[in-house]
């Protein structure tokens, strides 16, 4: 084959190349769509298990890339296992423009669409299920394509939403002009009444690169939420920004819109600037109330391979830990304490199996702390991290009146059921601000360093081990107080109630197994009398087996002799007197003794230095 022979081949293969993309070409823009209509309604039926039917699906352009495609009176059933009346949808026309290249490319396909007379019917099952999808609802970690629709229009159709899941419906009328979007119904949120109402610019004719106005409102007096804002581009759900605020009687009410697996508590308002950049959240200058305290904070929320991830900051000016609580909890909580008596250990749950996809970490500090009564807790610091189901609280830092409890709380539920583990250190307060009404004050310092299982931190502590130890000392103690310890009944009854003895030191150990505190060692040494206190504390109920023996360092008028039990709770303690100080026959024999010179060994000053570093270690 010569030079010129050779070229010519060449030109002609690149023609009939040329000449076969062409005819590709025109064939792809004058492709007969219809045709696909039995392979769609194939196609989705197969998907949701229940016949899809289109009555006619015809071509209305004649040579595009860019055809329309014309489908009247198609039907979509619901799902077998979905609730409600009607078909998931019925359409009674639509008109689809959409890119051919697109579908070779994998790109977005849809531009356009004409709705008319559409009825659609979604419904989540409680257990997650989704009617449009067939699958469970869970994390939503898609990137955020963009929508590539530059028209929408809808008429005479509206939109239906019940989920079991998160209590919440809705039914609206939907239309979409050359006015905007218009969105307007009823419906409900955890069974309490709503108006839902959504507004958008018109999308024909909208800018690309432009940001598209919209506004959403869920309104009711129990519950209520606005968002105010811009999206990226029309419709683009996964890129938008603009300002939220958000009412509602209880915050798990709320939680019902926006899903966040919140508790509840005290009527709740929230506003917030917040960021979508799909699959993430970012939630700026929130501000808002709950109950009577006032919070406000940033958080970052990432969705990653089944996980999500919150990172960010919460101040209280002002918490009541009241607030925390429902009335519906609240009820619960008192029911409670009148069946099993007032409790000193908190029963906050800490049970973390609702958050066993959830890590993060997040600074608290509430600068004020609100109680019902007096307590010597005045602020609150910390740091909670919370990693593949262990949630660690380090540092931790309640500030007192005069003093600081602080350390690190960690609660460990990788193995099955929750496990606390508490390491917390009291330094430089004073043991007046945590008993003021018996006038008892002193230098005070603890220790507590307890571990062991359950769903809440009483049931925890309750079957726990470690130790509990607290010292007092270069205090003060009013005199007859002291006296009646050291079990002198006649000084008891007679110093003047003003006068004061010297609080030597007060050092109470306990060792804890099993729930059970037992006294190691545990006494007070006055300036007038020395006592010791034997026997244990069950922590489940705060239950009180001790026995009480005090002996004078001064010459005694009347004394008790024995030792004097003590039963009932931390919180409701009952000092069971000995018969013979409730008789006139065993008053009398204390006065006989007296008379009779009846000698009792006198105490002597303990130790209060070593007796504090023992307890301490």
């Amino acid at each position: 084959m010569n030079a010129r022979n050779g070229s010519r081949w060449a030109i002609g293969i690149a023609t009939g190349l040329v000449l076969l993309l062409a005819l590709a070409v025109l064939l792809l823009a004058a492709f007969p769509w219809g045709m696909f209509k039995d392979r769609i309604e194939a196609r989705l039926s197969a998907r949701i298990g229940k016949p899809v039917t289109i009555g006619t699906m015809t071509r209305e352009d004649r040579l595009s890339f860019h055809p329309v495609v014309r489908l009247t009176d198609m039907r979509v059933p619901q799902p077998d296992w979905a609730k409600g009346d009607g078909d998931l949808a019925r359409i009674g026309e639509a008109r689809v423009g959409f890119s051919a290249f697109a579908l070779l490319t994998g790109g977005p396909v849809v531009e356009t669409l004409d709705l008319r007379r559409a009825r659609l019917n979604f419904y989540r099952a409680a257990d997650g299920r989704e009617s449009w999808s067939g699958e469970r609802s869970g994390g939503d970690e898609r990137k955020g394509r963009r929508p590539a629709l530059r028209n929408l229009t809808v008429s005479d159709s509206r939109i239906a939403y019940r989920d079991d899941k998160r209590g919440r419906s809705v039914d609206a009328a939907l239309a979409v002009d050359g006015k905007g979007l218009r969105l307007s119904g009823k419906g409900d949120v955890r069974g309490y009444p709503v108006t839902v109402t959504a507004s958008g610019a018109p999308i024909l004719g909208h800018k690309a690169g432009t940001r598209w106005p919209f506004r959403a409102e869920i309104a009711g007096d129990a519950v209520g939420m606005t968002f105010d804002g811009t999206m990226d581009g029309p419709l683009d759900i996964g890129h938008l920004r603009g300002k939220v605020t958000g009412h509602a009687i209880d915050l798990r009410v709320l939680d019902a819109i926006i899903e966040a697996g919140l508790p509840g508590t005290q009527p709740v308002r929230l506003t917030a600037q917040v960021v979508r950049e799909r699959p993430d959240w970012i939630i700026e200058s929130l501000e808002g109330t709950i109950g009577r305290s006032a919070i406000a904070g940033h958080a970052t929320v990432r969705k990653r391979e089944g996980r999500t991830r919150i990172d960010g900051a919460i101040r209280a000016a002002q918490l009541d830990f009241n607030d925390l609580s429902s009335d519906e909890g609240r009820r619960k909580a008192m029911a409670k304490r009148a069946r099993l008596g007032d409790r000193l250990i908190p029963d906050t749950a800490i049970d973390l199996r609702k958050m066993a996809r959830t890590d993060g970490r997040l600074e608290i500090q509430a600068d004020r702390l609100l109680w019902p009564g007096s307590s010597p807790f005045r602020s609150l610091k910390g740091v909670l991290s919370l990693e593949r189901s262990r949630l660690v609280v380090e540092p931790l830092r309640m500030d007192l009146t005069r003093g600081v409890l602080g350390g690190r709380l960690t609660v460990d539920q990788r193995d099955g059921g929750p496990r606390l583990d508490l390491a917390l250190d009291l330094r430089s307060a004073r043991l007046l601000d945590f008993f003021p009404e018996t006038r008892i004050d002193g230098g005070l310092v603890g220790r507590i360093a307890l571990n062991g299982p359950g769903r809440t931190i009483r049931q925890a502590v309750g079957q726990s081990s470690g130790t509990i130890a607290l010292v007092a000392k270069d205090g003060s103690i009013p005199a007859r107080t002291a006296a009646l310890m050291g079990q002198d009944v006649g000084k008891g009854l007679t110093l003047d109630k003003d006068k004061m003895a010297v609080l030597r030191c007060m050092v109470a150990r306990f060792d804890v197994k099993g729930g059970v505190a037992r006294t190691n060692p545990v006494l007070i040494d006055t300036s007038r009398a020395q006592t010791r206190a034997t026997g244990t504390i069950r922590l489940s109920d705060e239950t009180l087996d001790l026995t009480l023996s005090g002996q004078p360092k001064q010459g005694s008028l009347l004394r008790l002799k024995g030792t004097v039990p003590i039963r009932g709770t931390i919180k409701a303690p009952d000092i069971q007197v000995p018969k013979e100080a409730r008789s006139a026959k065993g008053i009398i024999k204390m006065i006989g003794d007296a008379i009779g010179g009846d000698k009792v060994p006198r105490a002597s000053d303990a130790d209060c230095d070593a007796l504090a570093r023992s307890a301490m270690r």
